[in-house]
């Protein structure tokens, strides 16, 4: 309205002449403001010049003549902001309304495009060699250094994958463990490198139960080691027998290779802590055979060169662990003694869903650990309250919704089912499971065992145990290479010293 009555004063202006002295500037709207007639187009100063000369009697013909002269770009009086705001009040909030959904949506729109983007930059990790998790990108068929060439993926890890390929120059198949292309896996992997090569010098027979690696070679930034390749893992065993377990004289030949395997590595040029020892990572050589090889040192160390602190599956995690005391050669020993019983009962003697419930089933089976124990270890009230005579108690839990037995109440005799013919009675009158074979079984685990790390049964001790003197199995050939073994560094004198350095 405002800007109309303004319009019609100009034009009234415009006819009657009452034009301001050419000094003064003039004004009239363009684009919602007044500016002054320098400002104006070239095209609309020559309008105001000429209507200096109209009379009043000028017919209307001439006005709108004139008028038609206007430019074109000046603004509709009925886009004016102030009839936006009064008049066409609705109109303009429903214009804002849609301006704003459009908005919104082409900002969603932006994202989604925003998001595939990253997509396509998550597949150009390593030039896209990699994917987001810094995995190799597998593709069958592909070789590497133009003699290994890719054939499946076996299995995935914190560390990287292993594939199965074929190697064209020594003409079979291999594992390849392709290490993720971060630097933290790197480093631990060629520490894993140093150990095998290690292994490998000091058991040029391939003869006591580790896995053999062949090379390793620098694969597109990623490290890579060439194994032999083994077959199925114990766990897969177990599964293929529904979680069963399998006969006392299958779990024997396991426990002799496995105790030799750690005798192997306990002797002083090794020292090697294995700190995961586990069913899958102990493989078959062979679907039909018995023998077995130990795999992924990724997690090792030399003793006195510990890297970390949380070691070990929770499952055959040693107490010294848990608690918090300095580890050796003994933790694999105690993993030895869990994994054992699971070989035979078909599942896990120590379940925890965490380190304290790991604990509490620990101690419902073996007891209270040894008060000098507790005593050193810094972890201790953790998992225990000390008492004021000295002694300790389970610390009870808080919204604990499990209720445990009472420490020790869970005896391992039941377990195996000593004098009920094996676990769940499932081996009763087969051969070679007689009451005295489970109680020759049951005092070699309780030795494994042992919360004491310096008292728990090393493995040259472990392998002079009745257990095993019943009989030897030929198809693993693991007497004898018990007794060259021994021979040749491992006499008594040498693991006592040892089982005394660990004291």
């Amino acid at each position: 309205m405002l800007m109309d009555k303004t319009k019609q004063k100009l034009s009234a202006s415009y006819v009657t002449g009452a034009i301001p002295d050419s000094t003064r500037q003039r004004h009239a709207p363009l684009y919602g403001r007044l500016v002054s007639e320098e400002h104006l187009p070239a095209t609309h100063r020559d309008v105001h010049h000429q209507q200096r000369s109209i009379s009043p009697s000028s017919s209307s013909t001439d006005i709108r003549a004139m008028q038609a002269r206007i430019p074109t770009h000046f603004r509709d009086p009925s886009l004016a902001p102030l009839r936006k705001l009064s008049v066409d009040l609705i109109k303009t909030y429903k214009h804002i309304n849609e301006v704003y959904y459009a908005k919104k949506k082409r900002r969603a729109q932006q994202s989604q495009g925003d998001d595939s983007s990253h997509k396509k930059e998550r597949k150009l990790y390593n030039d896209g060699y990699d994917d987001e998790n810094h995995d190799y990108i597998i593709k069958a068929g592909e070789k590497f250094l133009d003699r290994y060439e890719i054939d499946s993926l076996i299995g995935k890890g914190s560390f990287g994958q292993v594939v199965k390929a074929f190697d064209h120059e020594e003409q079979c198949h291999v594992a390849i463990k392709i290490i993720k292309n971060k630097k933290p896996f790197l480093n631990q992997a060629q520490i894993e490198v140093k150990l095998l090569e290690m292994m490998n010098r000091a058991d040029a027979e391939n003869k006591y139960y580790i896995v053999k690696l062949k090379r390793h070679f620098m694969w597109r930034n990623h490290l890579c080691l060439v194994f032999e390749l083994l077959s199925y893992n114990l766990y897969d065993l177990l599964r293929n027998t529904n979680f069963r377990g399998v006969s006392l004289n299958l779990t024997r030949k396991f426990a002799q290779q496995l105790c030799t395997a750690l005798l192997f590595l306990s002797t002083p040029e090794l020292s090697i802590i294995h700190c995961d020892l586990k069913p899958e990572n102990i493989l078959l050589c062979n679907p039909k055979r018995s023998a077995i090889k130990i795999v992924d040192f990724g997690s090792s160390c030399q003793l006195g060169q510990r890297i970390y602190q949380y070691i070990q599956s929770r499952f055959y995690r040693s107490p010294e662990v848990l608690l918090g005391i300095p580890y050796d050669l003994a933790i694999d020993m105690w993993s030895l003694g869990c994994i054992l019983v699971e070989m035979h009962t078909g599942e896990p003697l120590f379940s925890g869903s965490n380190e304290i419930d790991q604990m509490n089933k620990i101690v419902e089976v073996l007891g209270m650990p040894p008060k000098h124990i507790l005593d050193q270890a810094h972890k201790t009230r953790k998992f225990f309250d000390k008492l004021s005579d000295g002694s300790y108690v389970l610390k009870k839990v808080s919204n604990q919704t499990r209720k445990y037995k009472q420490p020790g109440s869970r005896k391992l005799h039941d377990i195996l089912g000593v004098e009920m013919g094996g676990p769940g009675g499932r081996r009763h009158g087969e051969i070679g499971h007689t009451v005295a074979d489970y109680l020759k079984f049951k005092d070699l685990i309780h030795r494994m065992l042992d919360f004491d790390p310096k008292t728990r049964i090393t493995p040259y001790y472990a392998l002079q145990h009745n257990f095993f003197k019943r009989t030897s199995d030929e198809g693993t050939n693991t007497a004898g290479n018990v007794a060259s073994l021994s021979s040749v560094s491992t006499s008594p004198s040498t693991d006592q010293q040892i089982h005394d350095d660990r004291r």
